[in-house]
């Protein structure tokens, strides 16, 4: 009996259209960002290469085989998924560990294809076999993936729940002498429907209220994709206390942006219960307006605005209206602005609103992961913004860029650990 035999031309035919269904599927599932989709589609392709080069090999480790093959089903099972239901409404822990864990696959796939693809080059080449040979860079490639592997798993399972708190010093002769050892501790991005541990929550919590704040603020994007992911957490994040309150501005994915809803009222209530949910936890909410925060005679004014989208990146509408958070503040006060995007500062407090002394913001996660240490980081952050992470000095003018507390799709963290900033404000005599 004959075994049947595909053609290649054939194997990449079928790729294609499977490609095409997988973009379709996706983009059903998990309507924002369309670039997820793209990505996506082109697993099945890469399959087909993989296959393809596994076949020219006269033999291949069956190890090697089982978790090649053990992917493609992986891959097939969270697809199946998204035909059932979109990935908004999978458990926190389907979630993480299964679209987090093939979205890790996809990742390490990518790379696997290129290197066999180098592999394939340098074995058909008498030019490259002399500069190395083909068994030495296969070799070479399978200790570079167990290495990845390691990091990814040593990320997944330690460096994401690896709190760090991070101390900054603003000295500056604009601040209040009454301000003078004022303690503000901010946090960021959530992403709370990715949670699975309310240990890490309550660590989180312990970590704000050991600092003795005066004000807390959070800088946007608590949940991933509606209100009611916040739920489960509301009585642990009740508990963060501060002398003058916890105060709030809404990030890209606490507008329900990222599913489709039956009608825009649907998405206007939702983004509605979580303004009442904070408002329940007694959390201020600053809709591009501002408070004043006082002690004794001199007072501070903090500020927060709605969703900024950056000029460059136009991938949300833009909710700001800086103006309107500002009016009615002169410029010889001090200031404190909170705003999701860092973008916001570079492109319209630094130029129009020279005054604001303080900005805090987040939405980078400092890219979760990071090649390198201090200034020589290297990371995809660093394509979507100019400021990414950390404190900045612009003269009169001051930016932190907290990393997040949670994360988003990608379930780790490497050498980006989670924090909380503490800043507090001294008075330069």
């Amino acid at each position: 009996m004959q075994t049947l035999k595909i053609k290649p031309i054939h194997r990449l035919i079928a790729s294609l259209i499977l490609a095409i269904f997988v973009f379709i599927v996706t983009l059903q599932a998990v309507p924002k960002p369309k670039t997820l989709a793209l990505i996506l589609m082109f697993v099945p392709i890469l399959d087909v290469w993989i296959d393809y080069w596994i076949r020219l090999q006269q033999r291949t480790t069956k190890l090697f085989l089982w978790i090649f093959y053990a992917s493609i089903v992986g891959f097939c099972a969270v697809i199946i998924g998204f035909l059932v239901t979109p990935l908004a409404y999978w458990t926190p822990v389907l979630r993480v560990y299964g679209y987090g864990a093939m979205l890790i696959t996809v990742a390490l796939k990518i790379f696997l294809a290129n290197f066999l693809f180098l592999h394939l080059i340098i074995s058909k080449s008498n030019f490259f076999r002399k500069i190395v040979s083909p068994k030495r860079w296969f070799q070479t490639g399978i200790i570079l993936l167990v290495l990845m592997i390691s990091f990814v798993i040593y990320g997944s399972v330690y460096e994401v729940f690896d709190l760090r708190v991070r101390r900054i010093e603003l000295k500056d002769g604009a601040v209040p002498k009454a301000f003078d050892g004022y303690k503000i501790v901010q946090f960021s991005d959530m992403h709370i429907g990715s949670q699975v541990s309310k240990r890490y929550v309550k660590k989180l919590v312990d970590s704000i209220n050991a600092q003795n704040p005066d004000l807390v603020v959070f800088t946007g994007d608590m949940v991933n994709f509606f209100a009611e992911e916040i739920v489960p957490f509301v009585n642990l994040f009740s508990q963060i206390q501060a002398k003058d309150g916890v105060f709030v501005v809404f990030g890209n994915h606490d507008y329900s942006n990222y599913l489709i809803w039956k009608t825009p009222k649907d998405s206007a209530d939702d983004v509605q219960r979580l303004r009442n949910i904070y408002r329940a936890m007694d959390w201020r909410i600053l809709s591009n307006k501002h408070v004043w925060l006082h002690r004794g005679n001199d007072s501070i004014a903090l500020a927060g605005v709605e969703n900024y989208s950056s000029k460059r990146i136009k991938r949300w509408r833009n909710l700001a209206d800086t103006e309107k958070a500002l009016k009615g503040i002169l410029p010889s006060d001090f200031i404190v602005m909170i705003s999701h995007n860092p973008e916001h500062f570079n492109e319209v407090l630094q130029i129009d609103y020279p005054h604001v002394n303080l900005t805090l913001t987040g939405h980078s996660h400092g890219g979760q992961m990071a090649i390198g240490v201090g200034k020589y980081q290297f990371t995809v952050a660093r394509f979507a913004m100019k400021h990414w992470r950390g404190f900045h000095q612009f003269g009169g003018q001051y930016l932190n860029v907290n990393t997040g507390c949670g994360f988003n799709a990608l379930p780790f963290r490497i050498n980006m650990a989670p924090s909380i900033s503490v800043v507090e404000l001294r008075t330069k005599s």
